[in-house]
Order: structure tokens, then C-alpha cells, then sequence
């Protein structure tokens, strides 16, 4: 039993060594044996061979020749339906403010310890071009969408000064972190209660912009965003 806000909360045992299943290999580069799933969890082998078999007749989970289990393809399949989701939700926000502006407004979501793009969009009489491109991706702390992120989580021991203040004011901002010359300010975007996706605005670092105004647009943004999304 799990506790929540000091009140108790029922927890499906099963469904809950499934998932713990899932997140285990999902932290397995190259697969792992039932037995290493068993010894990971705690668990008793045959308890974890039939949450394997469970999982893997759903195609949650894959089975290699060497008999290694990794993550499925069905995992795949959900985690495009929340892309695809958060890009109908975003599209036309991302539109309205680019033009706006006049800026290119950019969309991440974090794929493991990556930030990777989904949608960068540019006004119609855009003076610049950014040339980011949907699915480039980077490390998660390199850059303000990445950052932001990480700013949207719960802090972690040891993080990067920078994210902490991030936290604090609601959104990241670096300079040419991810393209030369170029700022980019960005809020997290928080979906089922998870901070796993980021918006964000381009500026030329050269010129001069009231930086508070786009953050506030930008946090603005992110909350319009994640409201829509529940």
C-alpha cells in the first residue's frame, strides 16, 4: 500500500511488477535474462517469467535469439499516439505565437536522457532561419528545451546550478548551446503529471528582445499546452 497526501493508496501488485518490469529493461542496453529481471525486482524467477510471457504476448516486451528480453514494440506505438497527440495540441499554439512574434517557436520531448525535437516552427516573413529539424535530438542538460525539462522534475542530487535556477523562474534560457548565435527560452510542458515535454522560443543573441516578455509568453504557452493535454 502506497500513501499519497498522508492518505492510503490501493496498489495492483501485478500491474505494479509489470510496469517495474518495463522500467527495469527499459534501463538495459542490451537486454536482460528473467533471471536478471528477477534479481533487479527482488522478485521470485517464476513470477517474473510469467509477467515476461504476459508482457510479451502484448508486445510490450521483445525476446531476442540469445533468449534476452528488451522493450517491444508496442511501447513504441503508445509513445507515437502521445507525440502525435502533443503535436495537434501544440501545432496551432506554436503558429499563433511564432507569428505573433516573429520567432521561431520549437517543441521537445525528452526520450530518455535526450531532448529530441518534434516541431520547429518559423514565421512566414522570418528574417532568420533556424534550421532545426523535427527529430534532431541532444543530451537533456545541453540546452534551454532540455533544460527546461529537467527544470519541470523534482531536483536530483549534484544537478546543474543552472537547472536549479530554471526551477525557480519557470523556464530555462542559454545562448548558443544548441544553434551559434541563437538564445532559446523554454518552459516545461507537463503531461499526465510528468514534467516530459518543453516549448520554447528562438532569438537572434545579437539583438536586442525584452527577454521577460518572451519568458512570460513562453511559460504562458507551455501551461496552455499542458492544460489542453489533460
Amino acid at each position: 500500500m502506497d500513501t499519497r497526501a498522508g492518505k492510503p493508496v490501493e496498489v495492483a501488485q501485478t500491474l505494479d511488477r509489470g510496469l517495474r518490469v518495463l522500467e527495469t529493461l527499459a534501463d538495459a542496453q542490451d537486454g536482460m535474462t528473467a533471471t536478471d529481471v528477477a534479481a533487479a525486482l527482488g522478485v521470485h524467477r517464476s513470477i517474473v517469467a510469467r509477467l515476461l510471457t504476459t508482457l510479451l504476448n502484448r508486445g510490450y516486451v521483445g525476446r531476442r535469439r540469445d533468449g534476452r528480453y528488451v522493450l517491444g514494440t508496442t511501447l513504441l506505438s503508445l509513445a507515437r499516439r502521445v507525440s502525435n497527440n502533443l503535436l495537434v495540441v501544440a501545432g496551432p499554439e506554436l503558429s499563433e505565437v511564432s507569428e505573433r512574434l516573429g520567432l521561431t517557436a520549437v517543441l521537445h520531448i525528452a526520450d530518455g536522457a535526450d531532448a529530441v525535437a518534434l516541431a520547429s516552427v518559423e514565421p512566414r516573413n522570418a528574417a532568420f532561419h533556424v534550421g532545426l529539424r523535427p527529430g534532431s535530438r541532444h543530451p537533456l542538460p545541453q540546452a534551454a528545451s532540455g533544460m527546461a525539462i529537467l527544470a519541470g522534475r523534482p531536483p536530483v542530487e549534484g544537478e546543474d546550478p543552472e537547472i536549479t535556477e530554471a526551477r525557480a523562474l519557470g523556464y530555462a534560457k542559454t545562448t548558443s548551446r544548441l544553434v551559434p548565435n541563437f538564445t532559446g527560452i523554454a518552459a516545461p510542458i507537463t503531461i499526465a503529471g510528468e514534467a516530459e515535454a518543453a516549448v520554447g522560443l528562438i532569438v537572434p543573441a545579437h539583438e536586442v528582445h525584452d527577454d521577460d516578455m518572451l519568458a512570460r509568453e513562453v511559460v504562458a504557452l507551455a501551461d496552455r499546452i499542458g492544460r489542453a493535454l489533460h
